[in-house]
């Protein structure tokens, strides 16, 4: 069915795609919709699951090519994308007006061949102005495609690399099938590789540090001290943050925040290959935890904290008053309050908020 066009159409979300079970042309929608700036496409999974290419890109933005006409969308977002890398639709959008773009298992990375299209080619291809409106990125694949782009480009705002919670260090990394006609495209990597955790973690730093608000890192990523002195060091604008780290108690997160003047959400993540960093987390799960936090954060350095997680514990951190000091009893002291949370407290905070597969 030819889907008509929507003369006021701002944003649009198309779900489960699936060429062979639903034949919905959607090209005559996309064409002439004039004010369409969001589009969210999500395909069916059962392509990749098959390894099935029956994705036609071309197919899908043909009366955008027809009419020589580019689409100018702010806001771009695909998923389960599977398709030949040469069947792209790079040529059918305004590169200079897109400012936020999600892909989640749709480029090459770590589990897939990297042969996936749409946002493959460009980053490859036009690294540097291609995209200089660009403030937002967000994905669950990691490559040297990646690294290149954020080596090559300046001036994002958010970047959000989430990590695959469910593959181990010694398992096959192949969780999704490889995508068709790899050649020209880079194998693998590994995720847990030292040299391109160090390349991405520079670039990132020295091309977007000083624009940078939030910045979340994928957990299998366990940073090391140069790693996080080159960020603190390099992204003085930082408000929400999320990254990996063996950190054996709080003091190593008290010796951060002086130079994370104004992060409200900081969250060390928990590591999916291994228990240890959760278990001492959980050890000091006794009420402990909130004392040093109570003290520590009253602070100046920690005026702007409000939200701190440990592996999976989190914690709300109130306002600083004159209260019972815990450690000196009988005794006041200026603390803040501090409450140990659930999840569903820090849902719509944009670090935890944005560490999912949803689109």
């Amino acid at each position: 069915m030819l889907v008509p066009p929507l003369p006021t159409l701002v944003a649009l979300k198309v779900l489960d795609v699936d060429p062979l079970c639903y034949v919905d042309d959607i090209s005559l929608l996309l064409a002439e919709s004039k004010q369409l700036r969001e589009l969210t496409v999500v395909w069916s999974p059962r392509m990749r699951e098959m390894k099935e290419p029956s994705v036609n890109l071309n197919s899908m933005f043909s009366r955008c090519r027809s009419k020589g006409q580019l689409m100018t969308l702010t806001k771009m977002a695909i998923k389960n994308l599977f398709t030949y890398v040469s069947d792209s639709c790079e040529s059918y959008y305004d590169h200079s007006a897109i400012q936020e773009i999600t892909v989640i298992n749709s480029t090459g990375g770590i589990g897939d061949g990297g042969a996936a299209a749409f946002l493959d080619s460009p980053m490859r291809k036009q690294i540097g102005p291609a995209l200089p409106s660009l403030k937002s990125l967000r994905g669950n694949k990691i490559s040297q495609e990646l690294q290149l782009f954020l080596a090559n480009t300046r001036g994002l705002e958010k970047l959000y690399i989430i990590g695959n919670k469910n593959v181990a260090r010694h398992d096959s990394p192949n969780t999704f099938p490889r995508s068709p006609a790899s050649i020209g495209s880079s194998p693998p990597s590994d995720l847990h590789s030292d040299t391109l955790r160090d390349d991405m973690i520079e670039a990132i730093a020295l091309n977007h540090g000083q624009t940078l608000q939030h910045l979340l890192l994928p957990p299998q990523w366990r940073l090391t001290s140069d790693n996080i002195a080159l960020i603190i060091r390099n992204c003085p604008n930082l408000t929400q943050l999320g990254f990996g780290a063996e950190f054996e108690r709080f003091t190593n997160l008290r010796l951060l925040m002086p130079f994370l003047p104004h992060v409200v959400a900081i969250r060390v993540l928990d590591n999916p290959d291994s228990s240890e960093f959760r278990d001492k987390m959980h050890e000091l799960d006794d009420g402990r935890h909130e004392k040093h936090m109570g003290s520590a954060t009253s602070a100046r350095e920690w005026s702007k904290i409000r939200w701190m997680e440990l592996a999976d514990l989190v914690f709300e951190v109130g306002r600083t008053q004159l209260m019972d000091d815990p450690e000196n009893p009988g005794k006041m002291s200026y603390r803040r309050k501090v409450w140990k949370r659930d999840q569903e407290a820090v849902k719509d905070i944009e670090i935890w908020k944005m560490d999912s597969l949803d689109v």
